[in-house]
């Protein structure tokens, strides 16, 4: 996990930077904020917490986007985004997906973390209304 979820983000990070990209979306997951609240997790949510870290100091201008338990199912183009959400909340990953476009897209969401599951709210309107 370490290498992949924090290593290796750090090393895209890094090479973003110096590539000069514009914009860096990651993805990340809720709980990261505090690892210590799932044991079995801790070391998966340690890493990303640790790689959200190293994206926000690396002065690009970034999203991360903390997605609930993911799972296989259609996505429903609906999803709950906030600050912080349900932390037993899931989300197709499909519905990931289009978050992450949309966060990549939005030239209104710069340098900013929020969390997303399954909701009620269109996403596009959900990313609207969360503009930060």
């Amino acid at each position: 996990m370490k290498e992949v979820d924090q290593e290796g983000a750090k090393k895209l990070i890094d090479a973003s930077k110096k590539s000069g990209i514009k914009k860096f979306v990651m993805l990340s997951s809720v709980g990261a904020d505090a690892p210590e609240y799932s044991e079995e997790l801790e070391d998966y949510l340690r890493a990303k917490k640790n790689a959200d870290e190293h994206l926000k100091k690396s002065n690009l201008t970034y999203v991360i986007v903390r997605a609930g338990q993911l799972t296989d199912d259609e996505d429903t183009g609906k999803i709950e985004l906030a600050s912080s959400v349900s932390k037993e909340g899931s989300i197709s990953r499909a519905d990931v997906g289009q978050v992450l476009v949309q966060a990549l897209q939005d030239e209104v969401h710069k340098n900013a973390t929020f969390e997303v599951i399954n909701g009620e709210t269109a996403i596009s309107g959900a990313m609207q209304l969360n503009k930060v």
